[in-house]
């Protein structure tokens, strides 16, 4: 190889390092500003890992959606007949986007037939990943259940699983993508015999941004208005959730989410901006110890409305 051409591919080395060097600072910065450069790759990130979540080639032959992506059928669900449902049962619809669904990286499995998924005026003992919400893999809500039922807070739970991972609090909203299929979900639970009395709400890393906080507070409270028009009696909690792949908590959003608990019905959940990126798995999604906090925060905040 001559010189010259030896010359050549240095030039294109440094030319390329420096090319490399000035993106990863670029990236830096613009991830201390959490600007909109930054949160499109972050948009594009959690697309990919949603995605891969879903359909991996090992996981997709085991799973069969929804058009919504909601898991209908999984191998190996045990079917129980209807539960006597008395005052001390707990019946919790339980939605957001991933982290109220079956991302997260353990899952758990009914410590008895105490503690139900409900899906379709069908009743499953519960195990992950829950039957009616996105995702093949574990989430907080039967190991809270499990833990609601040990401590006798109630003697039995029925899981409702709806959430959807990448959503934005306007896909659930009145004129959104999913309000309509949110709402013959209520219906049919209702037609069911079925009284939801816990509302878990657990949303926000995707409206971490201008634009999310801008139209929160509005849309947010035609979701409460419609499950307090099938469920009036129910109690609606929710989440503070605003933090996803390093995007630092938002103030804003958390305020509105603290300040919807003002509203009749509607009472404070977990503070899962709390959990750290030690017990996300990806910087996003929780870990097993995360999910483990997760389930925690819930069973304290459902004790907390009961007061």
């Amino acid at each position: 190889m001559s010189r010259r051409t030896l010359s050549w591919l240095a030039a294109i080395g440094m030319a390329s390092g420096a090319c490399m060097l000035i993106g990863l600072l670029a990236g830096m910065q613009s991830a201390r500003r959490a600007d909109e450069l930054f949160r499109f790759a972050q948009t594009i990130r959690r697309a990919v890992a949603s995605h891969a979540a879903t359909t991996s080639p090992t996981d997709a032959r085991r799973g069969t959606f929804n058009e919504f992506d909601q898991l209908v059928a999984y191998p190996g669900k045990r079917e129980v007949p209807p539960p006597a449902i008395t005052s001390r049962t707990m019946v919790a619809f339980v939605f957001g986007q991933s982290n109220s669904a079956n991302h997260g990286g353990e899952k758990f499995a009914a410590a008895s037939e105490a503690v139900l998924n409900y899906w379709n005026s069908r009743y499953f003992v519960a195990e992950d990943p829950l039957l009616g919400a996105s995702g093949l893999q574990g989430g907080p809500w039967t190991l809270m259940a499990n833990r609601l039922v040990a401590d006798k807070t109630f003697d039995s739970v029925v899981l409702e699983a709806a959430g959807i991972s990448a959503t934005t609090v306007r896909d659930w909203a009145t004129g959104g993508r999913l309000n309509v299929m949110l709402e013959k979900r209520l219906a049919d639970t209702k037609a069911a015999g079925l009284t939801v009395t816990h509302f878990l709400w657990h949303q926000g890393e995707e409206d971490n941004n201008e634009a999310g906080v801008a139209g929160y507070d509005a849309a947010m409270r035609t979701i409460i208005d419609l499950a307090q028009k099938y469920f009036p009696k129910a109690k609606f909690l929710i989440a503070q959730a605003s933090i996803c792949y390093r995007v630092p908590p938002n103030g804003g959003l958390r305020q509105i989410q603290r300040d919807l608990t003002r509203l009749p019905g509607v009472f404070a959940g977990p503070d899962t901006d709390e959990i750290g990126e030690a017990d996300r798995y990806d910087d996003c999604h929780l870990s097993g110890r995360g999910l483990e906090r997760h389930a925690d925060g819930w069973v304290a905040a459902v004790r907390r409305a009961a007061k």
